[in-house]
This record gives structure tokens, C-alpha cells and sequence, in this order.
């Protein structure tokens, strides 16, 4: 497999998992992201600690998101990703406005992925 082949399976996993909780109903977001999902997947949150540890508990921080908040606007910026052999890092900046508990947040930042190919197939290890 060639870097650009790699870019771009990563790149379509990175829509998997952002169109599942911006476009999916909160039951297929778990199918989706336990396929895209390492069994030892870590999230990290924006001071980097810990969110979220192991797939289960990881794909369940999105379906947590997707019941409380109302997602009004979000723009994604095309990933730029970086590979060496079977490891990958991922980067994208987003922008989002979402209704939570009444309330209107409009938020912009980053997201950081690594990535991993796994048996063939390429699986997040690492968000923050």
C-alpha cells in the first residue's frame, strides 16, 4: 500500500467517524465507531486528561454528546494526516455551535488522531 492509499483510507475513516455522530441516530453511532474504534483507544480532552479510556467507554462519550446536545453548526477542515509504515497522525480544526442544557456554545479547536493499521485495516488508537 502506497502513502496516498493510506491518506486517503484514513481520511475516509475520519468521515465514518465524524458523520456518525453529526449525521447518525445515537443507536448506529455505536456500530460505526466500534468498527473505526482499537479496543485501547484513549481520548484525551483539551488539557490532555484523560476522557475516556477503551473503546466501549470511548464510543460512548459520542453517544453521550449526540443525546445531550442539540448540534446546530459544525465545519470540519480537511484532515492533514502524516504516515509512517502502519502509524498515522491525523489533524483537522473544526468549528461547531451546539445547544446543551438550554444553553448556546459556538466552540472552534483541533483534533489530533492517531492512528494505526491493524491487521490490514486502519483503527484509532489516540484522539485528543
Amino acid at each position: 500500500m502506497t502513502a496516498r492509499e493510506g491518506s486517503e483510507e484514513i481520511r475516509l475513516l475520519l468521515k465514518r467517524i465524524n458523520d456518525a455522530w453529526l449525521q447518525g441516530r445515537p443507536e448506529a453511532i455505536v456500530a460505526t465507531l466500534n468498527d473505526c474504534f482499537h479496543d485501547g483507544i484513549v481520548i484525551k480532552g483539551p488539557s490532555f486528561q484523560t476522557l475516556g479510556r477503551g473503546k466501549e467507554a470511548c464510543v460512548q462519550s459520542y453517544v453521550d454528546f449526540v443525546r445531550q446536545a442539540v448540534i446546530k453548526k459544525c465545519e470540519l477542515s480537511e484532515p492533514v494526516i502524516d504516515q509512517s509504515g502502519d502509524t498515522a497522525i491525523a489533524t483537522y480544526a473544526w468549528e461547531m455551535t451546539y445547544e446543551l442544557e438550554g444553553r448556546e456554545y459556538h466552540e472552534s479547536g483541533h483534533d489530533l488522531f492517531v492512528l494505526a493499521r491493524v491487521e490490514g485495516r486502519w483503527q484509532a488508537i489516540w484522539r485528543a
